[in-house]
């Protein structure tokens, strides 16, 4: 599920939280997480409404063959309003909310968990307070995206089929369990982590770039 729109929901919940941590300062502890939780798993699945669809209209083009009839973004829009109305630009967001949701957690208190032991870990240094932040942040965001791609590339391989079942000569499902129990009985377990390496390889890095720059900006900013 690590396309872009995945990503700017990911930028926006992030944002919200470091404004809890500004407020809050540098102890964690002091953050009421049961309430950012909530709040931030009613944004993230605000935000998963409106940008769903694109991600459904774009994995069909991806896999459309030369001889699908629908050729653009606007001719699959059409072709899915006409054959399954608007439930059909949402095939497969059960499940993206339904596992998305837990793994945003789990992202989020990998965070906060790494960060406070990478801050501790780097303070002996004593580098200077910007870099310290950049350093930690950069280690705490790393590894909490390497936890949770544990959940999002199941997640991501099975909504994506369901996005194409039926189009251009893809397999027909009963929705979610249905396409986890194929995945299962055809190559087991390993079937659910098909591009794991690389969603690792391609978020871990831009995840503790991210999280680096905005630790030490912030350290930066609100001296």
């Amino acid at each position: 599920m690590d396309t872009l729109e995945w990503t700017r929901m990911r930028l926006l919940i992030h944002s919200l939280w470091h404004e809890c941590e500004i407020r809050n300062r540098e102890t964690s502890s002091r953050l009421d997480k049961t309430k950012f939780y909530v709040l931030g798993a009613g944004i993230f699945t605000g935000v998963t409404v409106g940008l769903y669809p694109v991600s459904v209209i774009k994995t069909r083009l991806q896999v459309a063959t030369k001889d699908t009839a629908e050729k653009s973004a606007s001719s699959v829009i059409r072709g899915i309003l006409k054959t399954d109305g608007v439930p059909g630009l949402y095939r497969g967001f059960g499940t993206v909310i339904i596992g998305a949701v837990p793994a945003r957690i789990i992202f989020l208190t990998a965070l906060e968990t790494t960060k406070v032991t990478a801050f501790k870990m780097v303070e002996p240094f004593n580098f200077s307070e910007p870099t310290q932040a950049a350093l930690a942040n950069g280690i705490a965001g790393m590894a909490a995206s390497v936890c949770s791609q544990a959940v999002f590339v199941p997640i991501d391989v099975v909504s994506q089929k369901l996005m194409v079942q039926g189009y251009s000569g893809h397999e027909k499902y009963n929705g979610g369990l249905d396409v986890a129990r194929k995945i299962i009985r055809i190559d087991g377990i390993r079937g659910f982590y098909r591009g794991f390496g690389l969603s690792v390889m391609t978020y871990s890095p831009s995840s503790a770039v991210w999280w680096a720059s905005y630790g030490s900006s912030q350290r930066i900013i609100w001296r």
